[in-house]
C-alpha cells in the first residue's frame, strides 16, 4: 500500500470523510509540526494597511487596530475609535481602495514562493480574508453594530453589498488561476455561548454574501473550508448549502461527536482543542507526559468514524518562555499520535 500524501489525507477528510490518520490542521503559522497538510497561499489583491513602530496598525478601510500583551500581539479594533457612528452615513465613510496587484498570475507566483508550498504533499487554500459580520463590526463596534441590523437593516445591506462588490469581482479570477484544493472563508458570527444573532438575521444578511464568494468553488466542485469560532450548531444547516465541507475551529463549547452524529457524512470538524481548558496545572510549569496524554485523550474522544482533524493554537501573554515549548510538544503528539488512531500503515 502506498504511503498516502498529507494533502490526499486532508482531502479525504472533507464533508464527513474518513481519512487515513487524524491530520493536523496547520494554522497561523504553526509549521513546526513535522508535516504539513494544508497551508494558505493568499490572493493580495488590495492593500493590508499601515503599521506603525508599536505593532498597531490601519487596515484598508481606515480602521485603527491596537496590539498588546495580552493579546501577545494580535490586533484589535481599538477601542474608542471606530470610524462609522451612523451607520445610514456609511457612504461618507467608507471608501473602497484601490486594487494593489490585479497581475493574477505574478500574484500566484510571489505567494508561491512566499510560503514555500510544495502542492505535491500540502493541499493549497486559497480565498478571501473578508468576513462581513467582522468587518462591520470592526466598523462601528459590536454594541453599535448589532444595534444598526436591528434599526437600519436596509442600510447594513448596502453597506454589505458595498463590501462584497469590492471582493467579489476578483473571486473567480482567483479561483481560476490559484487553482487551490480549498477554496477558504470564514467569519466570528458566534460566541462561545451563542452566535451573536438569530439565524433568521444570518440568512437574511449574511448567508447571501457567502454564498456570492463560495461560487467559484462550487462551480468547480472545490470544497469550502469555513473558520468560525464559537457555538456554531444553529448555523450548520445554512453553511451546508453554500459547499462548506470542513469547519474550524470545532471549538469545545459544540457537542462535536453529536453533531458528527448528526450530519454524518456532510461535515468535518477540525479543532477540538481549545487551550483555555488545557492549560497545564501550575502553568506556566508542566509535566510534558501530562500534555501528551491530554493530547491523546483529545483525539481518542473525537476522532472515531473519521470527520476529524486536529487544531490546537496555545496562545499567552508577551514574555511567556514557556508557549513556545508547549506548542511543539503540543504538535508534536498531535501528528505522531493521530497516525496510529485508525490502524492504517501510513508510516
Amino acid at each position: 500500500m502506498a504511503k498516502i500524501t498529507p494533502k490526499e489525507n486532508f482531502l479525504k477528510l472533507a464533508g464527513g470523510g474518513h481519512p487515513e490518520y487524524v491530520p493536523y490542521y496547520t494554522f497561523m503559522g504553526t509549521e513546526g509540526t513535522k508535516e504539513i497538510a494544508i497551508k494558505n497561499v493568499g490572493a493580495a489583491v488590495y492593500p493590508f494597511g499601515v503599521r506603525a513602530d508599536d505593532g498597531s496598525f490601519t487596515d484598508m478601510w481606515g480602521v485603527p487596530y491596537k496590539t498588546t500583551e495580552e493579546t501577545a500581539n494580535a490586533g484589535m479594533p481599538e477601542p474608542g475609535r471606530f470610524i462609522l457612528e451612523d451607520v445610514t452615513k456609511w457612504g461618507d465613510i467608507i471608501k473602497r481602495p484601490e486594487p494593489d496587484n490585479l497581475d493574477f498570475e505574478a500574484m500566484l507566483k510571489a505567494s508561491m514562493e512566499r510560503t514555500g508550498i510544495d502542492r505535491s504533499v500540502t493541499a493549497m487554500s486559497t480565498g478571501f480574508g473578508f468576513q462581513p459580520f467582522q468587518t462591520l463590526m470592526a466598523f462601528m463596534g459590536h454594541t453599535e453594530g448589532l444595534i444598526a441590523m436591528h434599526e437600519e437593516p436596509e442600510a447594513v445591506k448596502e453597506l454589505l453589498e458595498y463590501l462584497l462588490e469590492t471582493y467579489e469581482p476578483y473571486a473567480e479570477k482567483i479561483c481560476e488561476v490559484f487553482q487551490p484544493d480549498v477554496w477558504n472563508l470564514g467569519d466570528d458570527t458566534c460566541t462561545e455561548r451563542d452566535p451573536f444573532f438569530s439565524v433568521e438575521m444570518y440568512k437574511e444578511f449574511f448567508k447571501p454574501i457567502y454564498t456570492r464568494l463560495a461560487a467559484p468553488a462550487l462551480k468547480r466542485g472545490l470544497p469550502v473550508i469555513f473558520h468560525i469560532c464559537g457555538r456554531i450548531e444553529p448555523f450548520i444547516d445554512d453553511m451546508l448549502d453554500f459547499g462548506v465541507k470542513y469547519v474550524e475551529p470545532a471549538q469545545e463549547t459544540n457537542d462535536i461527536m453529536a453533531l458528527k452524529e448528526k450530519y454524518k457524512g456532510r461535515l468535518s470538524y477540525i479543532g477540538g482543542y481549545d487551550w483555555g481548558k488545557h492549560v497545564p496545572p501550575n502553568y506556566p510549569n508542566f509535566d510534558e507526559e501530562w500534555i501528551r496524554q491530554d493530547v491523546r485523550d483529545a483525539i481518542d474522544r473525537y476522532s472515531p468514524g473519521g470527520a476529524y482533524g486536529f487544531l490546537a493554537w496555545p496562545i499567552s501573554y508577551l514574555g511567556d518562555e514557556a508557549i513556545e515549548e508547549v506548542k511543539k510538544i503540543i504538535w508534536d503528539e498531535a501528528v505522531d499520535y493521530g497516525k496510529k488512531v485508525y490502524g492504517y500503515p501510513v508510516d
